[in-house]
């Protein structure tokens, strides 16, 4: 009985204090066009994705990109046989922000520690599931760094 005020006592909490998600598209009011891209195709597909979901393609407040992406995997531990038993995945990007003849650059760094598994495909899969995620949390990133511009 007491679980449900409390639900009901949130949900009114919530529907009228004004809460809104932080990653809201609605409320972006830029355009991004995206001048040069290199680096990693899974990572930049990803990106290059997510920025035409949360750009709006009507504003007139435009921001050019040009963007370069790395990945690195590296090898952080082997087994008695001198395999690879864990590695460390590093993505980097680099975003150069060209708004009214202002030059910015704003650097992002991901890495994950991941265990190998014996079926290589399901490895592959899992690699480029992470670069997904890593892509994903980048233009997260970048976003917020726009809607902090305008």
């Amino acid at each position: 009985m007491i679980k449900k005020y409390f639900y009901l006592f949130v949900f009114l909490l919530f529907t009228n204090c004004g809460f809104t998600p932080l990653y809201n598209s609605n409320n972006v009011n830029y355009k991004i066009n995206i001048t040069q891209i290199s680096g990693d195709n899974i990572i930049n597909n990803t990106m290059m994705s997510e920025i035409q979901r949360i750009s709006k393609p009507s504003s007139k407040n435009v921001f050019n990109i040009k963007i370069h992406s790395n990945y690195e995997k590296r090898i952080i531990s082997k087994n008695i046989k001198g395999s690879a038993s864990d590695y460390q995945l590093i993505a980097t990007v680099n975003f150069q922000i060209i708004e009214n003849n202002k030059t910015e650059t704003i650097n992002y760094q991901e890495k994950q520690n991941i265990k190998k598994n014996s079926n290589s495909f399901d490895q592959i899969n899992y690699e480029n599931t992470i670069k997904e995620n890593f892509a994903t949390s980048f233009i997260r990133k970048l976003n917020l760094e726009l809607s902090s511009k305008q």
